[in-house]
């Protein structure tokens, strides 16, 4: 493991996990864990594809949105929401306000993908686009939320939205006990760690890895250091891992996660093919760079792994060109 010692005050355990996952009843679907004859192939060990493709906003994003929001005072969720996405995540507080009586304006970057431009708007969120990135989208609705005394659903380090996301590995836990190893997608690190936190308590014997590309590897090159590391932004076709992380979840990540590799963009291009052909599953760019892990050797785990696939939401356009490449 990357780091050690005791969780602060302020971080989530797993009996917020377990608390997130009764909110979250009737809620989110519980999606299927899946196993991959091919994946397991490629990768010398029995895979299984958690896939969260098939959750009700085709997104993980959703566990962690609707357990934050439901945390939330009356009176802090009668002032109305804001957050910065690049598109899954502002889904997920879209859907969590209507459930929950409230309103939230979502902050993206102006060339987020517009099928999930789109479904922000279809689950009731008011979109407010931004010149730039994620990190952009982000410092615009932070000061929005402060100007208009709004409550800011924050996208991956809030401990509420981390425990949420732990629910993930609880599922895959209850249904496949004798994992070995745990493999996801990283971005500000809300989903590795809710589950790094999940697989110390259950099973800590547990290997959790991220994957991130070179074009999206905060994450990555802040543990490599030691500290929190800003690389440069470059162009990605994982647009859901850009941007930076921050300290709260740059701490916990080096408590409850072994490792985070690197994929090149092409192989998540690759990744997104193969999924699609092997398997029948539609798979974003995000999502796939946790297969991509596999295919290209980027590490060799032990078996059972559970994979997770974390989004479904990329534009027919982009997944056409995907599919007619070699």
């Amino acid at each position: 493991m990357i780091g050690s010692g005791p969780f602060s005050a302020d971080e989530p355990t797993i009996a917020d996990v377990l608390a997130a996952a009764r909110r979250l009843r009737g809620v989110a679907r519980r999606t299927p864990l899946q196993h991959s004859a091919a994946l397991s192939e490629a990768a010398g060990a029995e895979v299984f594809l958690k896939l969260e493709g098939m959750q009700l906003t085709g997104s993980f994003k959703l566990r962690g949105a609707y357990n934050r929001v439901a945390t939330l005072s009356h009176e802090e969720r009668a002032r109305g929401l804001v957050t910065a996405s690049a598109g899954n995540h502002g889904q997920g507080v879209a859907l969590a306000a209507g459930l929950l009586g409230t309103r939230a304006r979502v902050f993206v970057p102006a060339d987020a993908p517009e099928s999930k431009q789109r479904r922000i708007a279809r689950f009731g969120g008011e979109l407010v686009r931004v010149e730039g990135g994620y990190d952009e989208a982000h410092a615009a609705a932070e000061a929005h939320a402060a100007e208009a005394g709004a409550s800011f659903v924050h996208a991956y380090s809030d401990p509420q939205t981390v425990a949420g996301q732990g629910t993930v590995a609880l599922e895959i836990f209850q249904e496949l006990p004798e994992a070995c190893t745990l493999v996801m997608p990283v971005g500000g690190g809300g989903l590795a760690n809710g589950c790094g936190v999940v697989a110390r308590a259950l099973a800590p014997g547990v290997r959790v890895v991220g994957v991130q590309t070179h074009a999206t590897g905060a994450m990555h090159a802040s543990l490599a250091a030691g500290s929190l590391c800003c690389p440069p932004q470059l162009e990605t076709f994982c647009e859901g891992l850009s941007g930076e992380t921050d300290e709260r979840s740059l701490a916990l990540a080096r408590r409850v996660v072994d490792e985070v590799v690197l994929v090149s963009e092409d192989a998540v291009r690759r990744a997104m093919r193969w999924l699609f052909v092997e398997e029948g599953v539609v798979a974003e760019g995000s999502a796939a760079v946790a297969a991509a892990a596999l295919l290209e050797g980027a590490l060799r785990p032990e078996g059972p792994v559970a994979v997770v696939l974390s989004g479904s939401n990329v534009d027919a356009a982009r997944l056409a060109a995907v599919l007619a490449s070699e």
